[in-house]
């Protein structure tokens, strides 16, 4: 005959906040059930400018064009360890295309009215440079 048993306790949903500091910057940073369409801030709270989902990706492009120039010039593979000299026009390659992505992904958005634009036009001239120097990294062949 099986015995009856009680069912496991539920789980604790949620971090238990330690202040009331805590618990207001959660609510901050998780999205309202009063607007679910409201996009929510991404991990690590920054806070968007807008709540338009086009003007979303137009912040995410800015953002990640800023991070990859200040990766800087020096040619490692994706875990950081130098390139061989045989692969140094295809990585070359894959950076100057990267660029070139990044500015495709901000171009639409350069005719809007977010307050991001006018550093988005200086990010893009930053860019464009950034992809022609790559095209020119030793190693790589000219066509």
């Amino acid at each position: 005959m099986p015995r009856a048993y009680a069912p496991p306790p539920a789980p604790v949903r949620g971090f238990p906040y330690p202040s009331q500091a805590f618990a207001v910057h959660g609510a901050r940073l998780a999205p309202s059930r009063a607007y679910p369409d409201r996009v929510p801030a991404p991990p690590g709270g920054r806070a968007h400018v807008t709540e338009s989902p086009s003007d979303l990706d137009f912040e995410q492009a800015v953002l990640v064009g800023l991070e990859r120039l200040a990766a800087g010039r020096e040619l490692v593979d994706d875990l950081g360890k130098p390139v061989d000299r045989y692969e140094r026009q295809r990585w070359a390659g894959r950076r100057a295309a990267g660029f070139a992505g990044m500015q495709a992904r901000i171009r639409p958005h350069l005719t809007g009215s977010h307050p991001w634009v006018e550093h988005a036009r200086e990010l893009m001239e930053r860019l464009a440079a950034e992809e022609a120097w790559w095209l020119t990294v030793e190693g790589r062949r000219r066509t």
